[in-house]
């Protein structure tokens, strides 16, 4: 486990290159960001970027926005392949829903793929429950479940 080298930061400006190439490694290239929709997303009015950061660089990462005064969006957990089972996409979501918590924000949503088994269940274990399916969610060709928690 990382935990004891493990460091749960804010985005900089400086990571953005980073954060683009792990998206690209985690999702396919029609379903990951492209640069410019990660740089709107990590600055945007109220955007919540975190950073999990190890000895040998950054980990993974999570981005979420505050859409009203009451929720939070999870637009994604990224964690590279060669630090996943280890607990850093669970920490990366408790950090966030301290954060969410901290803000007085109710509920967290998110939408992750139907055929991705291993995120829907990190997700359930974290108390998110299924609540519609969004056919052609990613571009027309995946269909993704939205998931709610409350915080």
């Amino acid at each position: 486990m990382f935990e004891r080298s493990l460091r749960i930061r804010d985005f900089q400006a400086k990571d953005l290159e980073v954060l683009y190439a792990i998206d690209h490694i985690c999702f396919p290239a029609d379903i990951a960001f492209s640069r410019r929709d990660l740089l709107i997303g990590l600055n945007q009015t109220g955007s919540i970027a975190r950073i999990a950061e190890i000895p040998d660089g950054i980990a993974g990462f999570i981005l979420a926005r505050i859409e009203d005064d009451r929720q939070g969006h999870i637009l994604t957990l990224d964690v590279i392949p060669s630090a996943r089972r280890r607990g850093i996409g669970s920490m990366l979501m408790e950090d966030l829903h301290r954060l969410l918590k901290l803000r007085k924000i109710t509920t967290a949503i998110l939408e992750v793929g139907t055929g991705n088994l291993e995120a829907q269940s990190l997700y359930e274990r974290m108390r998110y429950r299924y609540i519609e399916t969004l056919y052609g969610y990613y571009n027309g060709n995946e269909d993704a479940f939205r998931m709610v928690r409350l915080i």
